[in-house]
């Protein structure tokens, strides 16, 4: 079967496509052309789209089997763009989807997508997954917690303040999290893409391992180091310090949130043993250090 990635470049993204090429043809768009040379190598067909395009998918689409769209992400320049990013991307995939007679529609969300919440990106998640199970289509949406991998903003704030001196963890630092390695993600869209016909649901997936902020703040460290916290605007300036990229204080409000599954279990339904903590953190940073020696 042939499978159409959107937003393929980011840290899912990658691994997704990696994952699928072990069993489909892979076509995957990016925005921008420096992002197109690793998919490329991997073997993916690549196209240079930005979705919002007059008719950016229709000469790319024909012939998918299954559209994959992970265009979205909290961290956005301004409203405005995180609710398109996040909702209306989705919409127009979804009007090419079904021009092109695709058959199946995959939407990576999060817990706690709710098209009534006040937190604008959870909003912007929950009209989003309404419109997919409007949509007619096969369609799994899969609400993951926090990835983690080489390249992941949540990753990287959570590394870089758990770095820091003293250590920072954004928000109260008893909220659980469940951190799940990306190749995890991408082994469930990869089975997804495999799975019965008639598929129509919502699903969760969340790491093995439960920590709250803080004990995860410790694991990152390596010592006992008493995090500092920090919440609001004042969370967000410390993680744009940290970063050295803008953030705003609707992405350090999500990171402050609880991060658990709150679906039926994407990893069981679908067959995907879940990755341990301490083993993909172990194999994310061997991956940092090979970058930095190579």
């Amino acid at each position: 079967m042939t499978v159409m990635v959107t937003g393929a470049s980011g840290l899912v993204g990658r691994a997704t496509v990696k994952a699928l090429l072990a069993r489909d043809e892979v076509r995957a768009t990016v925005r921008r052309a420096s992002d197109a040379s690793y998919l490329r190598q991997l073997g993916a067909k690549v196209a240079v789209r930005d979705i919002d395009t007059p008719d950016a998918l229709s000469e790319i689409l024909p012939g998918c089997h299954t559209v994959v769209h992970l265009i979205g992400g909290v961290a956005q320049p301004d409203p405005e763009e995180l609710f398109h990013a996040n909702h209306g991307s989705v919409l127009r995939a979804l009007e090419a989807a079904e021009q092109a007679r695709t058959k199946r529609f995959v939407l990576l969300s999060v817990p706690g997508a709710d098209p009534e919440t006040t937190h604008p990106f959870l909003r912007a998640k929950g009209l989003a997954e309404e419109a997919v199970r409007a949509s007619g289509l096969q369609h799994a949406i899969v609400r993951a917690t926090h990835a983690y991998g080489l390249g992941g903003l949540w990753f990287t704030a959570a590394v870089e303040g758990a770095l820091a001196e003293p250590p920072i963890v954004v928000g109260p630092g008893d909220n659980d999290l469940a951190p799940v390695f990306v190749e995890d993600v991408a082994s469930v869209i990869a089975a997804i893409d495999d799975a019965h016909p008639e598929l129509a649901g919502t699903w969760g997936l969340e790491g093995p391992d439960v920590v709250t902020a803080d004990a995860f703040a410790r694991l990152l460290r390596g010592d006992g180091g008493v995090p500092t916290h920090a919440s609001g605007q004042a969370a967000a300036e410390i993680l744009t310090r940290l970063l050295g990229v803008p953030v705003d204080a609707v992405t350090a409000s999500f990171f402050a949130l609880r991060s658990r599954t709150d679906a039926p279990d994407a990893a069981q339904a679908f067959g995907v043993s879940r990755t341990p903590l301490v083993d993909g953190l172990r194999l994310t940073l061997d991956a940092a250090a090979a970058i930095d020696t190579g």
